[in-house]
């Protein structure tokens, strides 16, 4: 696998330093959520103030999945749009178009599930296309695709690789050494100068005896606070073959040191669909669906749980640890404090679905 050498580390940590924005004072850095709501609408929203900043109509009137990735400089959103077809990037400080890529060519159909990645230094942009060749009377499944393009090939982007990619990968994440980690049936580490892919997490294929075999739902990646690419499943504990209990767990990257670990968290006793973990302690896991939860995953046990109001896809958290963010599913975004008192309610224009709701500092 290729390393940064330590002089383009360095110009990194000065390029992804935080900018300032046309609403903020010259000293002042702010937080802000990015999110999509149908049918096409990116927002930058306001945690602090509760109000939508600016929103952005992008091209392509059809949602779908509302994907984001954000630049390193958090200035650019990198979105899924229109039939999961196309990746579009969004300059956030104006509303322009600054990039636009369609996975299909000729009368092959491509649409990517969530499975977005842009490179460290924001000059690349990754995504797995999963591709169909359509015939007349019938359609070919095609081998799934990595394409790799440059984030200044403009409106229409050409990919300047593509390599075989793994079936099943939803969401992908890439590190602070330029390596891409793909979520399918297990967790892989692929190259995206070369296309070498390793199994780095084996999760479908895992040895692990005492447990049956694991089931995830995984397509927001929400790591870009805590610096993780984190996917949470559930599994039964056995005893002679038999389940005797079932029990959350988490597959987690730590995108800046690229350690891995895979371990169970607490009980399973209700549905999750995403997990952020607390920036300050990696063991405090907050989950959201129709519950807010908080995980204490030393313990392997639950700590608190609260009812929403309604189901919400996608979960986040502030950089300092004290702000939780939730979202997706319906036309509403809820604060909490970690003791889950609610802190306040933005209204949204539109209905986000499965839109990732990300964290954003300028």
């Amino acid at each position: 696998m290729k390393r940064l050498n330590m002089t383009a580390v360095g110009l990194l940590a000065l390029s992804i330093q935080p900018l300032v924005s046309d609403e903020a004072g010259a000293d002042e850095v702010r937080e802000y959520l990015v999110t999509m709501t149908k049918p096409n609408q990116l927002h930058l929203i306001d945690p602090e103030v509760q109000e939508i900043v600016r929103s952005c109509d992008v091209n392509g009137d059809v949602f779908g999945p509302g994907t984001i990735q954000l630049s390193p400089d958090n200035l650019t959103a990198y979105v899924i749009h229109n039939r999961w077809e196309e990746v579009v990037g969004v300059d956030l400080t104006n509303c322009e178009e600054v990039f636009r890529a369609h996975g299909g060519r000729g009368n092959i159909r491509a649409k990517s599930i969530a499975s977005l990645a842009v490179s460290p230094d924001g000059s690349q942009v990754y995504v797995v296309w999963d591709r169909v060749k359509m015939g007349l009377d019938h359609y070919q499944v095609l081998e799934p695709q990595l394409a790799v393009y440059e984030t200044d090939a403009g409106l229409l982007a050409e990919p300047v690789r593509t390599y075989p990619a793994p079936r099943q990968v939803t969401i992908m994440d890439a590190d602070m050494d330029g390596d891409l980690y793909l979520a399918g049936a297990d967790i892989y580490r692929m190259d995206p100068d070369t296309g070498d892919i390793e199994t780095v997490i084996p999760n479908r294929n895992w040895d692990r005896p005492e447990f049956s075999g694991p089931d995830s739902l995984a397509i927001w990646a929400n790591g870009e606070v805590t610096r993780e690419f984190l996917r949470p499943y559930t599994s039964a504990k056995l005893k002679d073959g038999n389940p005797v209990s079932y029990h959350w767990g988490i597959s987690r990257v730590d995108l800046d040191s690229g350690e891995t670990e895979n371990k169970e968290i607490g009980p399973m006793e209700f549905i999750v669909f995403s997990m952020v973990s607390d920036p300050d302690d990696p063991d405090t896991i907050y989950g959201a669906y129709t519950q807010l939860s908080h995980f204490d995953a030393e313990k392997n046990e639950i700590v608190k749980v609260l009812d929403l109001d309604h189901t919400y896809y996608s979960i986040n958290i502030s950089h300092d640890g004290e702000t939780i963010y939730v979202g997706g599913a319906s036309a509403d975004i809820v604060i909490y404090d970690t003791d889950f008192n609610r802190l306040g309610q933005i209204r949204m224009p539109g209905d986000m679905s499965t839109s990732t709701l990300k964290v954003a500092r300028f």
